[in-house]
């Protein structure tokens, strides 16, 4: 029987595309979770809720094609829905701005026309799409929260004691 490598979305390896470089799909979800970290960063977001709304858009595109909906208008809605979940939420005009700043830099904040609240209706009807693909799922267990609330100032101030004495002991001329 054949060890067959899963993804994290349970099913095989997509063929990697030519010459080694990844599928295209991948190559798009690579540029899109960069785009929601950066505005995450850029919206004052910490960093569980950058990762919230990096689960949301990756467990979004497990259920649906990549070709259905618009990666971007998905990883807009998944940082306004993990600012909720999270208790950070966010002004959807925040989002837009920063997302029109990084489709066109050093362009203006848009004004308050037809076409915001085109994206502004948009990017709320497509948060009410994901909750439903989704089964309103959309609190996740993160491994860096874990790890983070085990580290504690003590043990940190431990470790950091243990380093530096171990720094000294190999500097020490004997």
């Amino acid at each position: 029987m054949e060890d067959l490598s899963l993804d994290s979305c349970g099913e095989e390896d997509a063929a990697p595309g030519t010459k080694g470089w990844p599928a295209p799909q991948a190559r798009v979800h690579f540029r899109v979770t960069r785009f929601i970290m950066e505005a995450g960063v850029k919206l004052g977001m910490q960093s569980i809720p950058v990762a919230t709304a990096c689960a949301i858009y990756h467990k979004f595109f497990c259920e649906i094609n990549v070709d259905a909906y618009d990666p971007y208008l998905v990883a807009m809605s998944a940082l306004y829905l993990a600012g909720k979940v999270e208790e950070q939420p966010l002004r959807t005009r925040d989002i837009i701005n920063v997302s029109n700043r990084y489709f066109h830099p050093g362009s203006e904040p848009l004004e308050l026309d037809s076409r915001f609240w085109v994206i502004r209706d948009s990017i709320v009807q497509c948060e009410l799409l994901v909750l439903r693909v989704l089964r309103f799922q959309v609190s996740f267990q993160h491994p860096h929260k874990v790890f983070s609330d085990d580290l504690t100032k003590p043990i940190i101030d431990n470790i950091v004691s243990d380093l530096i004495q171990i720094y000294t002991m190999d500097t020490e001329i004997p």
